[in-house]
């Protein structure tokens, strides 16, 4: 019997009730004041209380597939790392790293024109000069979609504050959580700009702004799509990084932008990145899926328009995006689809694919995988490579 399999679930509750009918029966013989008659009564309220937690957890772990078997669950709970995946690539080959002389022109240009709302911004976010573990977080209120202030939390990396790099610019990952979360799960429990900060100092990474938009605004699960008085992707797409463009001092191409998410986030980065290649170059996709999983609200009724389909986009009119996809096979929420989405993929997508044959739809996993996502996004995408690899090549 597996942790998530039916088999293990009827167990725990045949022993969670068995506890509490023992309890019933043997209770008068522990009614004294006794140390035993305390310690028995005690024991058998612990006993109890234990196995309903466990069969509890066995339903729920049953109902959203965190793990998918026992060394999966030992794993996690030693704090043990994961077993390393197995990455193919599928549709068009990866870009080649290299010298953007458009996107230097377009960088000079935004630098020019955005110089100072970008100093203003800078001034109003006090900012420290000296941060610690490579970087720092900051949140700013910006016009939402609905024009109600939405937060948007960033990871701003030491070099931002670097007096002698002042005028550099920087690439960009636009970040989405999980739901329910925040944009503050970027942050803790994510670690984001820690696992950048690692891979700057061990020159695997430049150093990258990180922007995490709140798309589920009073706890209303978008899924980051257009709907009546509600236009998220819109505001995701274009609003949100226009205004990074305008006051942080980033690099506006393509190129230099990428989405990153894991669950209903990942759903998020797929989405937002395949409907707009003219703003993002590139998606890394943790446990999501390519259709909306819509809750309490639901803009389209049973027509789903044919732009959040995106096993079908990818089908007849693939963008020019590259893909990195965590693919758990156990995942029930989204293996299957993963591994579908990465063998469909065809040419201008490419879409490179980590295969775990034994995990399951957690957080533990995707934060295990995001240095291996990034780590692909430095070696294949030039903007997010260190210096030294952008000249080699």
């Amino acid at each position: 019997m597996e942790p998530n399999g039916t088999g293990t679930v009827l167990l725990c509750w045949l022993l969670a009730v068995a506890a509490f009918a023992g309890g019933v029966i043997w209770w008068p013989r522990f009614s004294g004041r006794t140390v035993l008659a305390v310690t028995g009564r005690v024991g058998m309220q612990a006993l109890t209380t234990f196995l309903v937690v466990l069969a509890v957890g066995a339903t729920l772990n049953q109902q959203n597939g965190w793990y998918a078997d026992w060394g999966d669950l030992r794993n996690d709970l030693l704090g043990q790392a994961k077993p390393h995946g197995v990455e193919a690539t599928h549709g068009a080959s990866l870009p080649l790293l290299g010298a953007n002389r458009s996107a230097d022109a377009a960088d000079a240009q935004a630098r020019t024109s955005y110089a100072a709302s970008r100093e203003r911004t800078e001034g109003t976010m006090r900012l420290r000069a000296h941060p610690r573990g490579g970087g720092q977080y900051v949140t700013v209120r910006v016009p939402g979609p609905t024009g109600r202030p939405t937060r948007l939390v960033l990871w701003l990396p030491a070099a931002y504050t670097d007096p002698a790099q002042s005028h550099r610019t920087f690439p960009v990952i636009e970040a989405f959580h999980g739901v329910p979360g925040g944009p503050g799960d970027m942050r803790r429990p994510i670690g984001i700009g820690q696992v950048i900060g690692k891979l700057v100092r061990e020159g695997r990474m430049t150093p990258t702004i990180v922007v995490a938009p709140d798309y589920t605004p009073g706890a209303l699960d978008t899924e980051c799509v257009d709907g009546p008085g509600m236009p998220m992707n819109t505001w995701l797409s274009k609003d949100v990084p226009q205004w990074v463009i305008r006051n942080l001092r980033v690099r506006p191409d393509p190129a230099s932008w990428t989405t990153l998410g894991y669950s209903a986030g990942g759903w998020c980065a797929a989405v937002t990145a395949m409907n707009h290649p003219d703003r993002f170059g590139s998606m890394i996709v943790l446990g999501g899926y390519f259709k909306p999983i819509f809750n309490s609200w639901n803009p389209f009724g049973k027509s789903l328009p044919a732009r959040y389909d995106l096993l079908r986009m990818e089908r007849d009119a693939p963008p020019r995006v590259s893909a990195w996809v965590l693919v758990a096979l156990q995942d029930p929420v989204s293996g299957r689809v993963s591994e579908r989405f990465a063998r469909d993929a065809r040419p201008p997508m490419s879409v490179t694919s980590m295969t775990w044959r034994r995990v399951g739809h957690r957080m533990s996993v995707w934060v295990s995988a995001i240095p291996d996502a990034l780590r692909w996004l430095c070696r294949t995408h030039g903007a997010y490579a260190p210096e030294g690899a952008r000249l080699r090549s």
